[in-house]
């Protein structure tokens, strides 16, 4: 066998060689099984171990980052929870309780609060006056507005003071005296708006002069004016109902007793309040309220004497500013508009005074009466002068009552279907 330069012969390469390759396999063996193998494997074990350990706490976060992230708007229908209405107290005397109306929820407290979707707390209670002077001499009378304003309104937390009081002060002629002098009107009811201006803010405080009545019509006006004054120093809103509701001239048909209003003057006044609040930019205006009947060419006259009622097209929620009606003879009436008492009947709500009516088509204005969804427009007639047309048999067109020329509530023992519908609907 030839040798090289070294002496080597082939073989002895060849178990050289070969026992390299023997050591370069083993070399690499242990770097795959031996201690490098086993680093990997700790490294592979605590790499997984971090991805279980990632992998638990996604699962306890995920609740919790998902509640603190915005969540999407839910549609109307998908709302459980009902809209926070605005809550308002009404603090007051007699006429805030309701007195002279058949009904707590004809009271204009509640009307208001209809109209203008607020969370109703009243807090009138009968017989109080503003002034702490009477309680100096009767030992039996009724708590003060001074007195009761913390427990009764502060203690409410209301959005919004609604105050109606000093009726009862201008009726038993409470000392007028001034504002730094206690046991008087003006010294009382300056401490009590000055107290609430401090808890709410100014603006929050609408202050109004009591209802028209005639039993004050003599010496109220030096009330209202001291009650207009102070609701100036504190930055309040002031409304003078006592002179803008309705005119004295109407008082006969609104009151109940010469003092307190009747159900038709709560209607009036809460109207009036409602629009009061929108010229005030206190709440926004209403939509134009829809309703009655389109006159269509053939007309014909419906009987004299009756209340008529439109059952046929009733009204949608918003203010009425005027009538339509179409006349067909000389005669006078009276427009009116009703609602549902929920005992089968109806309710006056608002009239006008009686009117004449020529023949054709009249436009009556009014003074922007709040009507709810489903109010019905109504008409009394002396003489056959309405017009009026056939609707198809069986059709529920109105209620007629034969009333004479005042309103009433009207319980449906009283009326009978007929078949015409009225020719008068609401127009803006």
């Amino acid at each position: 066998m030839g040798r090289n330069k070294n002496g080597e012969t082939g073989r002895d390469r060849w178990i050289v060689n070969n026992f390299w390759d023997r050591q370069c396999q083993k070399s690499h063996l242990r770097s795959v099984f031996g201690r490098d193998s086993i680093r990997r494997r700790k490294y592979m074990a605590g790499y997984l171990l971090g991805l279980l350990i990632i992998g638990i706490c996604v699962l306890i976060t995920q609740p919790l980052i998902a509640n603190s992230l915005p969540q999407p708007t839910l549609s109307k229908e998908s709302q459980s929870q009902p809209k926070k209405l605005p809550k308002v107290v009404f603090f007051g005397s007699s006429s805030t309780v309701g007195f002279g109306t058949t009904r707590g929820d004809r009271r204009w407290t509640t009307l208001l609060s209809r109209y203008l979707g607020w969370e109703e707390i009243n807090e009138g209670l009968s017989g109080s006056t503003v002034s702490n002077a009477l309680r100096e001499k009767e030992l039996a009378s009724v708590p003060s507005g001074l007195e009761r304003w913390r427990t009764n309104v502060l203690s409410r937390k209301p959005d919004r003071v609604i105050i109606l009081y000093g009726v009862n002060d201008a009726f038993r002629r409470i000392n007028l005296g001034t504002a730094t002098q206690p046991g008087t009107y003006s010294g009382d009811l300056t401490k009590m708006l000055t107290g609430m201006a401090q808890e709410f803010q100014p603006r929050q405080l609408i202050v109004s002069t009591p209802q028209p009545n005639q039993a004050t019509l003599d010496r109220r006006q030096d009330y209202d004016r001291i009650l207009q004054a102070t609701t100036s120093q504190i930055g309040g809103y002031f409304i003078d109902a006592g002179k803008e509701a309705f005119p004295p001239s109407d008082l006969a048909d609104y009151s109940a007793d010469g003092l307190h209003l009747n159900n038709l003057g709560h209607a009036v006044f809460a109207s009036y309040l409602a629009n009061k609040m929108v010229d005030l930019g206190l709440e926004a205006a209403p939509p134009q309220a829809q309703g009655g009947n389109s006159s269509p060419d053939r007309v014909q006259p419906l009987p004299g004497g009756f209340f008529y009622i439109d059952l046929h097209h009733p009204l949608t929620f918003g203010r009425v500013r005027s009538i339509e009606a179409k006349w067909l003879a000389p005669g006078r009436a009276r427009i009116a508009i009703v609602r549902p008492d929920g005992r089968g009947g109806y309710e006056a709500i608002y009239q006008t005074a009686i009117f004449y009516v020529t023949p054709g088509t009249a436009r009556i204005e009014v003074p922007n009466w709040w009507v709810l969804d489903d109010d019905r427009l109504a008409v009394w007639t002396e003489g056959n002068c309405l017009s009026g047309y056939q609707l198809p048999p069986h059709s529920n067109g109105h209620l007629a009552i034969a009333q004479g020329n005042t309103i009433r509530d009207i319980p449906a023992s009283r009326g009978h279907l007929a078949p015409p519908a009225l020719a008068i609907r609401t127009i803006p």
